[in-house]
């Protein structure tokens, strides 16, 4: 629209009055548009971008013949008018390409816009050049038979371009809902989430935060400079206990003045505008969505709709992931001990000899535990109190369960503990402070083979098993094989509250 009247006022009133045209369009689009940059900075800019393709085009136009007599005959106006448009198309890509230079802005669709805006000043400067001439034959009359029906043609092109550009973000939103309802992994929901949203409502930065209890806030994801992180570089979050939020529905700060109600979030200096978004289940809000960007009124209400469509996919998503991973979960733990089961072992021992070969941990050894006259256990005192042993022996070997450790009920009344990273004499050591809390430890149990209810205290020990890779193996199965037989040849017929370490056939008992 705007090109048309600009090659109309040139063609009827020529260059003076088409630059003081640009001019007063400059200001109203300053004062009716909204936009990061300074207002003194865009006048400046847009004015002489537009004075500098202006004059070119113009001298282009001089150049090639062309004038504003009327008595200039039509091919000669079509000719110049041509060079004309061209030189205008072709300046005003440059000038543009040169302050997205040196904005220090992506220009990889650039090119695309520049040939679509070549296109347009084509197609318009032969209805330009014609309502000029049109005008000089009948005066206002044109306006009616040219003018007005070109407005309504710009006004439906318009309506058509946003509805498409409408189209297009719902679209996405509906690729996005779909992959996030394929992923069965929490941890798959919040990165894609966090990260495709970009593809509907464009952002600098984004933050996805978990609201636990409604007053202790936790970072789930975030995305900064493009790359996913679980530790943000531009933004802080009150960790304890907090107010609620001031934010009940999707709310938009145009900018940084505007932030003081958000006191809970810290921001970087640099950002502007800041999209909130409250992610609700059953009408609950259970977490923050909180998108940043370096631009003053970056966020627009089609965005605020955006975000609100995708929040309902996502809490649809976690919901699906949260009931497949308790599902998951409950078939590779025991039911009794709550400890992983040989299940989840096995694939567990698989993944961490798979990083082994990857060179990813230079060691892998495992402990094979195994709790001394459990049956004897269970005839003097009952099959129930058994398991009381067995859940409070769990809970004692748990303490050990950490940094990447694994933990899991081989079967009966024998325990696994995987360790990735550690050496066979640092395994050894391990298993040998385990033997002796154990054999320190009271068991207190009711016995359920006897009248008397009165709680009792019994003393046990258990045998332990050690083997490694590489010292021992390289294979998964071997591994754990090779611990049994240390657990079996150096435990229990060693005479039983020992540590059996594996040496290829000879199985040594650690002397205690």
């Amino acid at each position: 629209m705007e090109r048309f009247i600009i090659f109309t006022v040139f063609f009827q009133y020529g260059l003076l009055t088409e630059m003081l045209f640009m001019q007063i369009a400059i200001i109203i689009l300053q004062l009716t548009t909204k936009s990061p940059l300074p207002a003194s900075y865009r006048f400046l800019s847009n004015s002489l971008m537009f004075t500098i393709v202006s004059l070119g085009s113009a001298f282009m136009f001089y150049f090639a013949g062309g004038s504003f007599d009327n008595s200039l005959e039509p091919w000669k106006l079509v000719s110049a008018g041509l060079v004309y448009a061209i030189s205008y198309a072709t300046l005003n890509n440059i000038v543009i390409y040169l302050f997205i230079k040196f904005e220090k802005e992506e220009t990889k669709d650039f090119f695309t816009v520049a040939l679509w805006d070549f296109v347009t000043s084509l197609v318009l400067l032969p209805m330009a050049i014609s309502y000029s001439l049109l005008t000089a034959k009948l005066g206002i009359q044109s306006v009616l038979l040219l003018g007005v029906p070109f407005l309504f043609m710009q006004i439906i092109f318009k309506m058509y371009f946003s509805s498409d550009s409408l189209n297009k973000k719902l679209s996405s939103a509906v690729e996005i809902g779909h992959e996030l309802t394929d992923s069965l992994r929490s941890i798959e929901v919040l990165d894609i989430f966090t990260q495709k949203i970009q593809s509907v409502v464009n952002y600098d930065q984004a933050y996805l935060l978990d609201l636990r209890k409604g007053q202790k806030l936790v970072l789930l994801s975030s995305v900064e400079a493009g790359n996913l992180t679980r530790s943000p570089q531009f933004f802080n979050y009150e960790k304890g206990t907090l107010e609620k939020l001031p934010v009940t529905r999707t709310q938009v700060y145009g900018k940084s003045s505007e932030l003081t109600s958000l006191d809970n979030f810290h921001f970087s200096s640099a950002v502007e505008s800041v999209m909130v978004a409250p992610v609700k289940r059953q009408g609950n809000i259970e977490g923050y969505l909180v998108m940043t960007s370096f631009r003053k009124h970056f966020f627009e209400e089609l965005d605020e709709k955006m975000v609100d469509l995708l929040t309902s996919y996502f809490e649809a998503a976690v919901l699906k992931a949260f009931h497949y991973e308790q599902t998951i979960e409950r078939s590779e733990k025991c039911g009794l001990t709550n400890l992983y089961n040989f299940r989840y072992l096995t694939k567990k021992l698989s993944h961490e000899l798979s990083l082994f070969h990857e060179q990813e941990i230079s060691s892998l050894s495992a402990i094979i535990l195994d709790i001394d006259h459990f049956k004897s256990i269970n005839d003097s005192y009952g099959h129930q109190s058994g398991n009381d042993i067995l859940c409070t022996f769990a809970q004692i070997l748990k303490k050990y369960e950490t940094d990447g450790r694994t933990l899991a009920r081989y079967g009966g009344e024998e325990f696994v503990l995987l360790l990735p990273d550690f050496t066979k004499d640092e395994a050894v050591s391990l298993a040998e402070r385990i033997r002796k809390e154990v054999e320190r430890y009271t068991f207190e149990i009711k016995p359920d083979l006897s009248n008397d209810n009165e709680s009792i205290g019994i003393n046990l020990t258990v045998s332990l098993g050690v083997s490694s890779i590489p010292e021992d193996t390289q294979s998964d199965s071997s591994l754990l094989r090779n611990a049994d037989r240390a657990l079996y040849i150096g435990g229990k017929q060693a005479g039983r509250n020992r540590v059996g370490v594996y040496e290829g056939e000879l199985t040594q008992p650690l002397k205690i």
